[in-house]
């Protein structure tokens, strides 16, 4: 790998000793920028906040899942008051991960985070987040045999109960894809910060360079398998060839990071200081 140049580094002295800061994640596998923490505090308030939206994301996809699978069978044959104690279901269950995602986000900044995680910087990734679902959703909720979409929940209905089945099975492997590929970049942020705290300038060296990418193989690999198993089962249905669906799993891997250069944002005023500066 050849290392990007290294910017200047800008330091802040208190106490025991010297923050490092400002120093840009590795490209590759940062792709979208960011900073390494710079002290152990900022760090475990950044990845408790990535994991904090994390859950929340996968919250909203399960309500999606469950949805899907019980209006398949309400659309057909119709049934209108099945259909919208359903899209009531829907409702509730977001409104539920929606209050759980508030009440980790009230606990994070109570204890205190960056400030470019203070409650607006969470809530516009949050906010990124909810207007993805309904851009990415018809991409693996493909068919729209019973309602194209269902007005409440916007997910295309299938007409049949395999089909639904299906694409929920498919929907489960690109979660499972994005979670993988989220540990391949702890595993960089980890080496990163790392460096930086032994001086270094936050790069990867070549072995950890070589087990990042693997890790992000291995992501690929196994839901392009489980999406193999889906083909060979005759689970996925004809508007998702395996083909298709593995494409999306590319694109899952691909994207699991797009939010890096907004949450491991802290600013490099030294703000946030470790071991003796941290009291």
């Amino acid at each position: 790998m050849i290392a990007p140049e290294t910017p200047p580094r800008r330091y802040h002295r208190s106490g025991s000793g010297i923050a490092v800061a400002g120093t840009p994640l590795p490209n590759p596998p940062f792709t979208t920028g960011g900073f390494v923490p710079p002290d152990s505090l900022a760090f475990k308030q950044e990845v408790a906040v990535g994991k904090v939206l994390s859950k929340y994301a996968l919250g909203l996809a399960k309500c999606d899942q469950q949805a899907l699978i019980g209006l398949q069978l309400a659309y057909e044959p119709a049934n209108p008051t099945k259909i919208e104690d359903l899209q009531n279901a829907w409702t509730d269950c977001r409104t539920r991960v929606r209050l759980k995602f508030e009440a980790g986000r009230d606990k994070l900044i109570l204890k205190g985070t960056p400030a470019c995680l203070d409650q607006a910087g969470i809530e516009a990734i949050r906010a990124q987040i909810d207007a993805q679902f309904p851009l990415l959703a018809p991409f693996v909720y493909c068919d729209a045999g019973a309602a194209a979409p269902d007005p409440v929940t916007g997910l295309n209905i299938p007409d049949f109960k395999n089909e639904a089945n299906g694409e929920v099975a498919a929907a489960k492997v690109l979660v499972k894809a994005g979670t993988l590929a989220g540990k391949c970049y702890a595993l960089a942020l980890k080496a990163a910060f790392k460096s930086v705290s032994l001086g270094g300038d936050g790069s990867l060296d070549s072995g950890t360079q070589a087990k990042v990418t693997a890790c992000f193989n291995r992501a690929t690999t196994a839901s392009n398998t489980a999406m193999d198993k889906l083909d060979q089962t005759q689970k996925l249905p004809d508007c998702l060839p395996v083909a298709s669906a593995k494409d999306l799993v590319t694109d899952t891997v691909g994207v699991a990071g797009q939010f890096n250069d907004e949450t491991y944002c802290a600013s490099p005023s030294g703000a946030f200081l470790a071991g003796d500066d941290a009291r």
